[in-house]
Parts: C-alpha cells; structure tokens; sequence
C-alpha cells in the first residue's frame, strides 16, 4: 500500500542520508507543532461569548469578526525559533546521543529474554532521563533566550524560573516514551518516532519558549500531590540537581572506563554534555560565580545594595 510504500522510501534515506533525514524530519515535525500550538492559543483567546438578543446580535458579531481579522494568529519569528531548534540541535544531539547509548550501554541482544531486554531498556532510560534530558531541555531555554538576545543575567533568571517546571514535563512524558523506544524501535528510526511525540510535547516547549511556566502543573506535581496530599507540588528542586550532578559524575567515570568501545564520538558526547550539565547545574545550585565572574558577565552587588552588570567588554573613552 502506499504507507508501507512512504516508510520504505523512509527507511532507505536513513540508511542513505541519516543526517539530512533526521534534520528534515525534526525540522518539519517542530515547526508544524509550533504553528499547532499558535493557533490553538489564538482560538482561546479570540474565543467570545456573543449573547444572543435580537438588540445586539448583529452588532457583536461584527466586532468579533473585526477583532479576529485586526490580529494574525501566526508569528513568524516565533515559529522560526522553533525551526531553527529542529534544524540544528533537536536531530543532531538525538543522532549522536542515541548512538551514543547504543555504544556505550550495548544493543539489545538479538534474542534478548523480556529480562534482558527490561534490564537493557531501564538502564538506557535511566541515563537519558538523569543526565540527557533535564540539560537538553535546559540548553532549549538558553538556545530561545539567546535568539531572543537576552543577556546572561536574562537568560539566568529565564533558567532559574523555568527549567524545573520544564524538567518536570518532561518527566511526565519521556519515561514511559522511551520504554517504548529503547525497547522496540530500531536505533535509526527512534528519532521519527521521539519526533512524533514531540508534535505534541513541541506544543508545550514553544509555550514554554513564549510565556514561561507561569501557573503550569506538570503531571508530576499532580501525582506528588495525591501521594503526599499536599497542593504545593514537587518543589525539591536542589534535591534534583543533586540527583543530576551525581548522575553525571558516575556517568563520566563509566564513560572513561568504557573510552575504548565508546571511542571518540562517544567522548565527545561525554565531554559536550558534562560542559552543559555544569553551566546548568552551577546556576541552578547559584555557584556559577566561579567561572562566571572571572569571566567579566557575572552581576554583583554593590555597596549601596544596587545590582550592577560587570561585563568584559573594553569600552574605549575620548578624553
């Protein structure tokens, strides 16, 4: 049929193209979830009551109309940013990291056993949600506030405020996903599939990328609070980064361990992800001052109690 005819087309450019494939894939998938996500808010918001009297009918429903073609449902930049996240960092982090689980974990055995293969799927999930996903996910803020040019101090703030509510999304939705994935789906066809959730996870990090995590409870939070019957949500957020930071530790120590069959691609993976777990992680647990102020962008306080920008760059001044 012609599906099966599409996936084999599919299947032949990931052998032949991968990359170009996957950027294709992840390019069109995100920036379609993105303008799904616009419209959607544009009909919340443009979505009036019109009381049904004869005195006004007429009336209201010409200021509705005038209202809705006054105001474009679409921004561009917006959707671009998100394009441009898809193009460059979404496939290639996902290519070069899942290959990286493959090398460094081992492939599923051919005839695995169902232990076997729960014992190959939970460590992979394990390893992507603990180290991977909560600095991905960060990066993507860091990627929309840099577009956005925000200055460092923006961009912390944006970080501080958001990335826990972000992490926990993700850990609403990725866990159970990646069962699926690790366990079932071919390693070169996983990020069409991780692409296919992302339709509707992509909705949430563009809102995300827009508006913040202002008044967002994540499915953790929700369960947090009918375990602990409680209404604040999980908040632990040091105990989290801890979590990370230690995860990334052993992580780095089995990799060095493991540095002959990972080889240099899966170094590479170690080295990049570490460097953006600290940059991370040292904001979140606020000792980024250490590189951070050495390097002339970090804020301090002044005597008089007055936040002040330190930044490096030589300024020449007339005499």
């Amino acid at each position: 049929g012609v599906l099966k005819r599409a996936f084999g087309a599919y299947d032949r450019a990931l052998n032949a193209r991968p990359i170009r494939t996957k950027i294709a894939t992840s390019f069109s998938i995100l920036i379609s979830a993105d303008m799904l996500r616009q419209a959607l808010e544009f009909r919340k918001k443009n979505k009036i009551q019109i009381p049904q009297t004869p005195e006004n009918t007429e009336k209201n429903t010409e200021n509705v109309a005038t209202s809705s073609v006054s105001e474009s449902w679409w921004d561009p930049e917006r959707t671009m940013r998100m394009g441009g996240w898809g193009l460059f960092f979404h496939p290639l982090t996902i290519h070069y990291w899942f290959n990286h689980l493959e090398t460094w974990i081992g492939k599923n055995p051919i005839k695995a056993t169902k232990l076997q293969l729960a014992s190959f799927t939970f460590r992979k999930v394990v390893v992507d949600q603990t180290m991977s996903s909560p600095i991905f996910l960060g990066f993507f803020l860091v990627y929309t506030q840099m577009l956005k040019g925000s200055s460092y101090e923006e961009t912390k703030r944006n970080l501080e405020k958001d990335w826990f509510t972000l992490v926990k999304a993700g850990w609403s939705v990725w866990p159970l996903a990646h069962c699926i994935n690790f366990a079932f789906v071919p390693v070169h066809w996983r990020l069409l599939y991780v692409s296919f959730i992302q339709l509707g996870f992509g909705t949430f990090l563009s809102l995300m990328a827009h508006q913040g995590s202002s008044g967002i409870v994540t499915p953790v939070d929700m369960l947090y609070n009918k375990i602990t019957n409680t209404e604040d949500g999980f908040t632990n957020k040091d105990a989290v980064c801890k979590v990370i930071g230690f995860s990334w530790i052993a992580g780095a120590l089995g990799m060095l361990r493991s540095s002959k069959r990972i080889g240099l691609a899966g170094i590479g993976c170690g080295v990049i992800g570490g460097m953006a777990a600290l940059f991370e992680l040292s904001i979140m647990m606020k000792w980024d001052h250490i590189w951070a102020e050495p390097l002339g962008i970090m804020t301090i306080s002044s005597d008089d109690g007055v936040e002040e920008s330190i930044e490096k760059n030589e300024r020449s001044s007339s005499l």
